[in-house]
């Protein structure tokens, strides 16, 4: 069970360390396509968490897999959580990193939902408009849920910009069912 406090902890050091090295973007790369073959390989995922694989053996198989295609940093510390017996807190780890590495660069991750797939032009126009508006960069997650009808949302941080026929029918009828309520 991951632990939401180690993960930061991990991640917090990491991030210091690669930014005093200037290999942020390196170590980023590293963590994602260490939870990628986590998440899209089963087997690899079962040895790496599993508690009745020694600690030697995994230090051994993870050191031949990744020592020569990521950084020496991303290895160490790596091998350290190995060590520490704290795999499972390498997708926390990594998801902590982008976090931090968001607030340093002033960078906001939207969520953005629409009814239907959005072109390219409409992209870089949204893009731009929010960052305009909101006065910053913004990484952005594109979601595609047909039951909005039409329109999208755009969730950031505590924030949700609700512009879907979906919301506004269901604004209306919180509104018809206050006016209603307030009638009697």
């Amino acid at each position: 069970m991951a632990d939401d406090r180690v993960s930061r902890r991990y991640a917090l050091a990491l991030f210091q360390t690669a930014l005093k090295h200037d290999v942020v973007k390196s170590v980023e790369d590293d963590l994602n396509s260490i939870v990628g073959l986590l998440d899209h390989d089963p087997e690899f995922r079962e040895f790496v968490i599993a508690p009745y694989t020694g600690r030697e053996q995994k230090i051994e198989i993870v050191d031949k897999m990744f020592s020569d295609r990521v950084t020496a940093l991303t290895m160490q510390v790596l091998r350290l959580m190995l060590e520490k017996r704290r795999e499972d807190e390498i997708e926390g780890v990594r998801d902590e990193f982008i976090r931090l590495r968001r607030e340093n660069d002033g960078v906001i991750f939207a969520v953005i939902t629409s009814a239907a797939e959005i072109d390219e032009n409409q992209t870089k126009q949204l893009l731009t408009k929010l960052e305009k508006t909101l006065g910053k960069k913004i990484e952005a997650e594109f979601k595609i849920e047909p039951q909005l009808i039409g329109g999208l949302r755009v969730a950031y941080g505590n924030y949700v910009l609700d512009g879907s026929i979906r919301g506004a029918l269901s604004n209306l009828r919180d509104r018809l069912r206050h006016d209603l309520l307030k009638q009697q």
